[in-house]
């Protein structure tokens, strides 16, 4: 039996809404059809379902795995759509009514990935060692 299976069907309900929703916005996202600023507006859209499901894994004394489990496969999702819009807007004049630059999208896009890497990836002690070194300094 799978997380899934084991949950409440309150939960179970949310989880798939959240679920349908993401794949709803990655379509929109991938949907060559739609004005890039369209398609940008809607993957900060998916950015901020992430946020959100984030924010009550924070709250959460205990967070369900299934919770987690959704969370690392929406950063994913919100990820891999960064990257397929990156790549399609070389030309950063289609991204100035926003405010944007191609360089903003890659900094959010490694924002997404630090958050993925945060979550869902072990800290190897070297790894460890190297973080502590860059940020404070510390040798051990």
């Amino acid at each position: 039996m799978n997380q899934v299976e084991q949950m409440p069907e309150a939960e179970k309900a949310r989880w798939r809404t959240a679920e349908r929703f993401a794949e709803v916005l990655d379509e929109e996202i991938k949907a060559l059809h739609r004005p890039l600023l369209v398609r940008v507006i809607t993957w900060f859209n998916l950015c901020r379902l992430c946020q959100e499901l984030e924010k009550q894994l924070l709250l959460a004394e205990k967070p369900p795995p299934a919770d987690l489990q959704l969370h690392r496969a929406l950063l994913s999702l919100a990820i891999g759509s960064g990257e397929c819009l990156a790549l399609s807007c070389p030309n950063t004049t289609e991204l100035e009514p926003l405010q944007l630059t191609s360089e903003s999208l890659a900094a959010k896009i490694e924002s997404l990935r630090m958050t993925f890497e945060q979550w869902h990836t072990e800290l190897k002690p070297e790894r460890q060692r190297a973080v502590l070194q860059e940020v404070f300094g510390v040798t051990s």
